[in-house]
């Protein structure tokens, strides 16, 4: 067996982008031992499950777009499969380590906790029908232990970082008010293109002065002070949409965004074309902090894993890992669960 170790890092920026053949394997040989605590096939099930249902969900989008299996997608030279294995590793191994931590510290699940965790079980199980989760090789047992194991976990790890002690001002300056300006826009909307595929076709020329001729008098109701509402019922082919963006949001036409920053709160735009369409916008709020609030919890949530990520590796210190590189590589995710 090779000695690995297995970083927090790693798991961070795995899990960004994520999203058996065992005839003749033994489920319970081992594949992972950490200190005398030996993991096998049951203590993988899970994650493993997770992963094959994050690729049923992507890979006929993958298949439309791009015409290859998801687990064939590479990422920085590595195939989503592969990604995918290592993910499941490092969080099998992360959780394991920080439930121990958590039972050498004296934590505990409270009845409540586990109620929580019982309720969840029986949500994923009732989920599926009786042969599906017969097929996951999955039974209550196993997912309630990984449960609570998680959950024993997230514990730890709250604990942990929130006494933490951070320079919440010092992080706050850091973040760019102006750049997280939020604006907050509701639009009455006529199309003057048809989008399929990602391809933008623009409409005839009579269809362009149909479209002209809408836009016109949702203008003029407007005007004359009615709601998008009334202008609903009385426009034919008109579409209402609300948006919320930053001027780097890629969500709103430039031509929208533009005109978004010369409105006054309760203020109505005048006729604004793009490719798509043509817009009425009426600037609900040109100022919002939420985004920029959100941008600075977002910092202090980093700075607090960055700290985090410090501590887990001297926590490594202390455990010994060995994984069966052999017998985990023979392992075929993607028809384990499913």
């Amino acid at each position: 067996m090779n000695n690995k170790r297995i970083t927090l890092t790693a798991l961070l920026l795995l899990m960004l982008i994520m999203p058996l053949s065992l005839s003749a394997c033994s489920k319970k040989k081992t594949i992972v031992e950490i200190n005398k605590s030996k993991l096998v096939l049951d203590d993988f099930l899970y994650d493993i499950y997770l992963m094959e249902q994050e690729r049923e969900h992507w890979n006929n989008k993958y298949k439309e777009s791009l015409g290859i299996d998801y687990w064939d997608y590479e990422y920085k030279g590595l195939t989503m499969k592969q990604l995918a294995k290592d993910t499941i590793m490092t969080r099998v191994i992360l959780y394991d380590i920080l439930s121990s931590q958590a039972k050498k510290e004296g934590f505990t699940l409270s009845d409540d906790e586990l109620a929580t965790t019982d309720e969840n079980v029986d949500k994923l199980i009732s989920s599926m029908s009786e042969d599906e989760f017969k097929r996951t090789g999955m039974s209550k047992d196993i997912l309630t232990k990984v449960y609570n194991k998680l959950a024993l976990g997230d514990k730890y790890y709250l604990s942990v970082i929130n006494n933490f002690e951070v320079d919440e001002e010092a992080i706050r300056s850091t973040v760019n008010h102006d750049e997280y300006r939020e604006y907050i826009t509701e639009c009455i909307y006529i199309p003057t293109a048809e989008v399929r595929d990602g391809k933008i076709t623009p409409y005839s020329d009579s269809e362009l002065e149909e479209a002209y001729d809408k836009i016109t008098e949702v203008k003029r109701l407007v005007q004359n002070g009615a709601d998008f509402d009334e202008v609903l019922k009385q426009v034919e082919g008109s579409s209402y949409y609300k948006r919320s963006f930053i001027l780097t949001d890629k969500t709103a036409e430039d031509e929208y965004k533009e005109a978004c920053k010369n409105l006054d709160n309760g203020e109505y735009s005048d006729v604004i074309t793009t490719q798509f369409g043509y817009y009425i916008i009426h600037m609900i709020d040109n100022n919002s902090t939420t985004r920029y609030e959100n941008a600075i919890e977002e910092a202090i949530a980093n700075e607090k894993t960055s700290l985090f990520e410090i501590h887990y590796n001297k926590l490594l210190e202390n455990y010994e890992i060995n994984i069966n590189s052999e017998y985990w590589e023979s392992i075929d995710i993607g028809s384990i669960t499913s």
